[in-house]
């Protein structure tokens, strides 16, 4: 059956199948969170997301076919370009073609060291296996936005409190990691502090953003009307802001701030609301909600003044040392040399090190460029960043510009979340593993305009 999400519901089929797509999406965001914080690392975490992502293609065929019919246009064009360049990429050129393009002496010496024929054809990607990975980390979050946005309001809830739930799962993991001292419990081989919270990440960024992009979905998410369902969301959006300041990460401890004014923004908006020309009306959830954040913004105050663990958090920030100008001005250089059409999605720590400069040079190894802007322009020149801007464009106007009713509030917290992601991706890389991304692909199903005959 083709499924189109703007047409006329055919019924009780509809319904079966239309559930049956939220199903796989809540396993597809569970097994994502659970195994793919690792990043390019581990590859089979990785890879038995993608293959669980294609199976539920595979099995919804269909939709697929309705999306790419009746699907939003610019959406449909983004997915499209975004899964689209990494293949081009890896497109083989005539050797007068890609021998020409800049950046590729190294290649053409490694290609005369080795003794091959000058005349190979070549792609733009100057490591194939590095872009094809690449490619393969866009299965997942494609699933989730081509699946998830022909979704009607309430089942896009769903998938909503499915997130908020992991979250809180890992949080709950993190804690019995950190009662350890970081000793048991870890998913990944890192090397871990024994006072930093990484729950199902590598990256204690990463764990941050996770619980700050829950926390703003929570926020926006519609007020209960029973009062032990307002007390249990509020407490835990305060377990999640909690969360975020023990994983010590300053980016989303930033990031937790903008959240917190957006919590202010719904808890004052939901107090004042009332009819247009009436006295403003005192809503008790808004009063609860006000009172709870304040004693949680107490609770925090006092622990970083008595030396507890939010002290330890905080004080990081009196820490300026960091190496980060350092591979900056060193990945700016690296993306200059390869400038305008890039050395190929995910070959930056293939190609850094020859650009690395001798002064700049540490024990430790610069896998990542910790500007994910950077990174994009090194491996795909002018390409990647005009579609960055393109997607952080169409994000702004969905976010701003849907008036449906019952999907304001989700619109305006998916919209701080992408915006979230974009500022902590100017100091590290919160899209280089499964799981953030697949979270960035639900805020963008958030974003997405609910079919015409959703209510």
């Amino acid at each position: 059956m083709t499924l189109e999400p703007h047409a006329p519901m055919p019924g009780k089929s509809f319904f079966r199948l239309r559930i049956g797509i939220v199903l796989q999406l809540q396993a597809l965001l569970a097994l994502a969170i659970s195994l793919g914080g690792g990043g390019v690392a581990y590859g089979l975490h990785n890879l038995a997301i993608q293959l669980f992502a294609l199976t539920i293609l595979a099995m919804n065929r269909g939709a697929v076919v309705g999306f790419a019919r009746n699907g939003p246009r610019w959406l449909l064009v983004l997915v499209i370009v975004t899964m689209a360049l990494p293949l081009i990429q890896l497109v083989p050129l005539p050797s007068g073609l890609w021998q020409a393009l800049p950046g590729r002496e190294l290649v053409v010496a490694s290609f005369a060291v080795l003794g091959l024929e000058e005349g190979q054809w070549f792609p733009v990607s100057v490591d194939r296996a590095r872009t094809l990975v690449a490619f393969c980390g866009t299965l997942a979050p494609a699933t989730m936005i081509v699946l998830g946005s022909m979704l009607v309001l309430p089942d896009r809830l769903r998938l909503v409190r499915t997130f908020i739930v992991l979250a809180l799962a890992a949080l709950l993991l993190g804690i019995v990691q950190l009662g350890s001292a970081n000793s048991f419990g870890l998913l990944y081989p890192i090397t871990s502090k024994p006072d930093v919270l990484y729950a199902t990440f590598a990256n204690r960024n990463s764990t941050g953003l996770l619980f700050v992009l829950a926390l703003a979905l929570l926020v926006a998410s519609p007020i209960p009307h029973r009062r032990e369902w307002l007390l249990a969301s509020v407490g835990a959006g305060s377990i999640l802001a909690v969360g975020v300041i023990i994983t010590q990460s300053r980016s989303s401890m930033v990031l937790l701030a903008i959240v917190l004014a957006f919590t202010a923004f719904r808890v004052v908006s939901t107090i004042l609301k009332g009819r247009r020309g009436a006295r403003p009306v005192v809503n008790p959830a808004g009063i609860l909600a006000g009172v709870a954040g304040l004693g949680i913004l107490l609770a925090i105050l006092g622990s970083a003044a008595m030396g507890g663990r939010a002290a330890d958090s905080f004080e990081r920030f009196t820490q300026g040392q960091t190496d980060r100008p350092e591979m900056w001005e060193d990945g700016i250089y690296a993306a200059q040399a390869y400038w305008p059409v890039g050395s190929g999605m995910g070959t930056f720590d293939e190609v850094f090190q020859v650009y690395e400069s001798l002064e700049y040079v540490s024990p430790r190894r610069a896998g990542r460029a910790h500007n994910d802007f950077i990174e994009i322009a090194i491996e795909g020149g002018i390409f990647t960043l005009l579609l960055s801007l393109v997607w952080l464009g169409w994000s702004a106007r969905a976010a701003l510009g849907n008036s449906l009713a019952g999907a304001k509030w989700l619109n305006w917290g998916a919209g701080v979340g992408i915006g979230c992601i974009a500022l902590q991706s100017l100091l590290d890389y919160p899209l280089r593993n499964q799981s953030l991304l697949c979270a960035a692909a639900l805020l963008i199903v958030l974003l997405a305009p609910l079919p015409r005959d959703a209510t």
